[in-house]
């Protein structure tokens, strides 16, 4: 075993092996230095990439910023033909809305609210001018016969519907469709409507006045 451990020693010191090792060396740092260039590179793109992605960040917090602050004046500016808070009760609203339905062949059936608010950052602030933007969320259903109309001619649902949605969108407040759902029956149609109606801010002043503040 000694003998063996001294040849290999003897092998290990000789030229010929610390010749190639150096060898070796001095390739392993060549393609160290040919790869070094690409290295830089990417360790570059990745920090231009980082850069990037902030500066997207911080575009979209500013987008963010500006999308509240429109949508905030556009609330107050419009406040005055919103639904006024005492005007938001189902039976007032469906007795808004039958007549409606009625002369385009619908028969309004159901009218429930449920309330909704968005609050908007700024809008939780002191400043008596920031609004939070409220609102309510209004199911009406209804439903229609298949029977030929006064003057005989057919009943057609989707464009009753349409005259009557246009009528109504025509007509104050202001509302905006979140759903329009149409299912046939047996003898007719069966409707189903989504609308939000924003309400009105009483603590908010004329909105010619607020819109000279704000410019």
């Amino acid at each position: 075993m000694r003998k063996r451990l001294c040849y290999f020693y003897n092998i290990l010191a000789s030229y010929p092996v610390i010749v190639l090792l150096l060898a070796g060396l001095v390739g392993l740092f060549y393609l160290a230095r040919q790869h070094y260039p690409l290295e830089m590179q990417r360790q570059a793109k990745n920090l231009q990439r980082m850069e990037l992605k902030q500066e997207l960040q911080a575009l979209q917090r500013k987008l963010t910023s500006i999308e509240q602050n429109d949508l905030r004046m556009r609330y107050m500016l419009f406040n005055e033909e919103f639904l006024k808070i005492d005007d938001a009760e189902s039976e007032a609203l469906k007795s808004h809305f039958t007549q409606a339905f009625e002369v385009h062949g619908w028969i309004l059936q159901t009218a429930e609210v449920a309330e909704l608010e968005i609050p908007t950052e700024q809008g939780r602030t002191s400043d008596s001018n920031q609004a939070r933007i409220q609102g309510i969320m209004l199911d009406l259903s209804a439903s229609a016969t298949n029977s030929p109309q006064v003057d005989g001619a057919p009943f057609l649902p989707l464009y009753s519907l349409a005259q009557c949605l246009n009528y109504l969108w025509s007509r104050p407040p202001l509302k905006e469709y979140q759903q329009i759902e149409i299912i046939r029956t047996q003898d007719g149609y069966k409707l189903q409507v989504r609308l939000f109606l924003p309400l009105k801010d009483s603590d908010l002043g004329d909105s010619n006045e607020l819109s000279l503040n704000r410019l």
